[in-house]
């Protein structure tokens, strides 16, 4: 897979806006190692807006129980009723907080089963970001996106 014409979809499904803020570090992250980005939130959605993409990158945080954020549940039940995403890759940036054990980063656990039952390869392991760990999660999502960027354009 080659960057320069890796057309690549950041989704983000977001609460409060920092997994917007990470998205858009992920997507400068992207774009500067060469891969034609578009960031969007996850809003009115459905699994079609995944077609024109090579990669999808899916940014989420997790709140409650384990869920999706609300602007993301409608497309991940699209995904999750089944969509051919075969010749699709991702990566998932999840956000997260270790107090809430259970359920740390579930919402990223979910997009992962749901993109894989569809056909889609993850090209690198899920980033878990902890919101206790004291690091920015924005600053982290950027420096995950550069470093595999490197690796695989």
């Amino acid at each position: 897979m080659s960057s320069g014409n890796t057309r690549t979809g950041i989704f983000v499904a977001t609460m409060t806006g920092l997994a917007d803020m990470c998205g858009e570090e992920v997507e400068i992250a992207l774009s500067g190692a060469g891969f034609d980005c578009e960031r969007q939130l996850m809003d009115g959605l459905d699994a079609s807006a995944f077609e024109p993409f090579d990669l999808i990158v899916v940014v989420t945080s997790t709140y409650g129980h384990g869920e999706i954020p609300d602007n993301g549940q409608a497309l991940f039940a699209a995904v999750e009723a089944g969509y051919d995403l075969s010749g699709k890759n991702y990566a998932i940036f999840s956000l997260g907080d270790r107090t809430y054990a259970d359920t740390f980063c579930a919402a990223g656990d979910r997009w992962d089963a749901a993109l894989t039952a569809c056909g889609a390869r993850r090209i690198v392991e899920i980033e878990r970001h902890d919101a206790s760990s004291g690091t920015l999660a924005e600053d982290v999502a950027g420096e995950w996106a550069a470093g595999w960027a490197t690796q695989i354009g």
